[in-house]
């Protein structure tokens, strides 16, 4: 990209011949150096330990909720879940853990089981993912600068967690192309108020006779192979590609890399496929890029076709940017993954050539633009799915696309209520991919330090782990009747818009520095603007909205 300006892409005039499919670069082979010989200088975004500029305290940071994360959250599933944690003692046990130690057993520090402190909540896909991401970019980051051999070796073993905790997602359902919205384990705290559905009644008829946004199941796998789990059907747009953006991440990390068996990327590969081809399918209002479920039915939010409006689809040429951006990143995924023919053929001669996704991304990724109602999980998708395009298409041309779009979505420098002014890191290094035209094979042709900046200062300014959900009061009842307050620092001084969030949320005038918001599980959907949030202090957030957007920065690298 390689200025602030949008890309000017070149689109073949309509009368063109077909171009041929792009054959995609072979990823590189991982020679990384012996553990415990570094740090060794990789020229990250973020820099590491061995880079000029490198922030030893933002790093301690991270490494904390990265304890806090496979110590607690992804203890007994290998990815994300939040926790619950009753008892002020054993929320201290949590603090005096984290702050006071540097060890990954917080059983051992507190004497006690980590059952007996914690309920957990469920795995959900779009969170899942997210974990599982940070820690394949981790293990890579690690990996690849020499750091320690003890280091290395962990990070391992928590990418191969969540490689099989993907598997789980698709396997449990036990039906090819089906992949559920979340599980839980039964037999640890957290469960026991849930009830299941079967999949069918006795006549053969799917359960609840009306779709829901999620039903609770047994394990349908085909041998049974998780009595200690059971899942949650009716997998959403934001929940699939949650699951997709993690694949892809494990994927590229680990099928280069001669210390992980290969079967269990053959095995990635088969679900791969399996998903694609199940989005593959035309539906019976005549839609592909559709979610089935295990019961026969779509989901209840199923719909990725750029002709589809939430669960209405619209005649004409399909303008739905958001979906054509995740649809594009998700299919590109898929067929990276699986290595699939078939696939590949469809996301070029169909998603490509016929239908022009890439077009529409360029036109339209703004129209999730709904001023102070904008639903930030949209905005989330559409980074997510930017991201995946960007990384993982093989097109140049098509990707150039995406990359206006993705310009055109965060908005030019100083421009009001735009992501380039919301704060949000994930949202800058998306940006960032797409400036300097990285992908998986490529570095960063060139970095936008604007955005740069942008970013690396919402990572600073999150709180410190480990994070409860407290409350957080910018504006009381005088401050709200007079539209203007003092934020918790004392100094910012919050201008507000009123109730005109969405869901009719207080909302500021300006997105609030990290250090000033509410708690949030997922900064990144969350909105920017809220300036309240009341809680209970009990919940545990696992930080996994820190560790994509750390974990991204570190793992993209700057070209020479």
């Amino acid at each position: 990209m390689g200025s602030d300006a949008a890309v000017d892409a070149s689109t073949p005039p309509p009368d063109a011949p077909p171009r041929p499919m792009p054959t995609c670069e072979a990823l590189p082979a991982v020679s990384p150096p012996a553990c415990g010989s570094g740090p060794s200088a990789l020229g990250s975004l973020l820099p590491g330990p061995g880079d000029p500029g490198y922030d030893a305290a933002l790093d301690a940071e991270a490494r904390r909720r990265d304890r806090q994360f496979h110590a607690i959250h992804a203890l007994h599933t290998g990815v994300n879940t939040e926790v619950r944690v009753a008892l002020e003692a054993d929320r201290e046990a949590v603090r005096t853990f984290l702050l006071e130690t540097d060890g990954w057993d917080l059983e051992a520090h507190a004497g006690r089981a980590v059952h007996d402190m914690v309920e957990w909540r469920k795995v959900a896909g779009a969170y899942g993912g997210a974990g599982a991401v940070a820690d394949a970019f981790r293990y890579a980051t690690l990996r690849d600068s020499g750091a320690a051999c003890e280091d290395v070796d962990r990070a391992r073993e928590h990418v191969l967690a969540a490689i099989e905790a993907h598997h789980r997602a698709t396997a449990i359902t036990g039906v090819e192309g089906v992949i559920a919205r979340g599980f839980i384990r039964t037999d640890v705290p957290g469960a026991a108020s849930i009830e299941t559905v079967p999949l069918f009644d006795a006549s053969g008829a799917p359960l609840p006779a009306e779709k829901t946004n999620g039903t609770w199941r047994e394990d349908n796998s085909a041998e049974g192979l998780y009595p200690e789990y059971i899942w949650e059907d009716s997998c959403s747009r934001d929940m699939l590609i949650g699951w997709v953006l993690g694949m892809g991440a494990l994927w590229e990390v680990a099928s280069a890399d001669p210390t992980i068996d290969a079967a269990l990327l053959d095995r990635m590969a088969d679900d791969a496929r399996a998903i694609g081809h199940s989005l593959m399918q035309v539906g019976e209002d005549g839609y592909d890029l559709e979610i089935h479920d295990a019961d026969g039915r779509l989901t209840f939010h199923a719909y990725l076709h750029e002709n589809a409006v939430d669960r209405v689809y619209l005649p004409g040429r399909g303008v739905n940017g958001q979906h054509a951006a995740m649809a594009l990143g998700i299919i590109a995924v898929l067929a990276r993954v699986s290595g699939d023919a078939e696939l590949a053929r469809y996301l070029h001669e169909e998603l490509i050539e016929r239908r022009a996704l890439h077009e529409i991304v360029r036109e339209n990724a703004t129209l999730i633009d709904a001023g102070t109602r904008s639903n930030f999980s949209n905005y989330n998708m559409s980074f997510t799915g930017l991201w995946l395009a960007q990384r993982y298409l093989c097109d140049d041309l098509a990707r150039s696309a995406v990359a206006e779009g993705t310009s055109a979505l965060y908005g030019a420098e100083g421009a009001e209520r735009q992501p380039s002014s919301q704060a949000q890191t994930f949202y800058d290094f998306v940006f960032e991919a797409a400036y300097g035209d990285a992908t998986v094979t490529r570095p960063l042709s060139a970095v936008s330090e604007p955005a740069y900046a942008r970013g690396l200062a919402s990572l600073t300014g999150f709180p410190a782990a480990p994070f409860f959900e407290e409350s957080v009061i910018n504006c009381d009842e005088a401050e709200i009747a007079a539209m203007t307050c003092t934020a918790i620092d004392g100094e910012t001084t919050l201008t507000l818009l009123g109730e005109v969030g969405r869901g009719d949320e207080l909302v500021a005038a300006e997105a609030l520095p990290m250090a000033l918001r509410p708690p949030s599980n997922y900064h990144w959907r969350s909105d920017p603007y809220r300036v309240n949030r009341e809680a209970d202090g009990t919940s545990l957030f696992p930080g996994v909205d820190f560790r994509v957007a750390y974990w991204m920065g570190r793992h993209l690298r700057r070209g020479e």
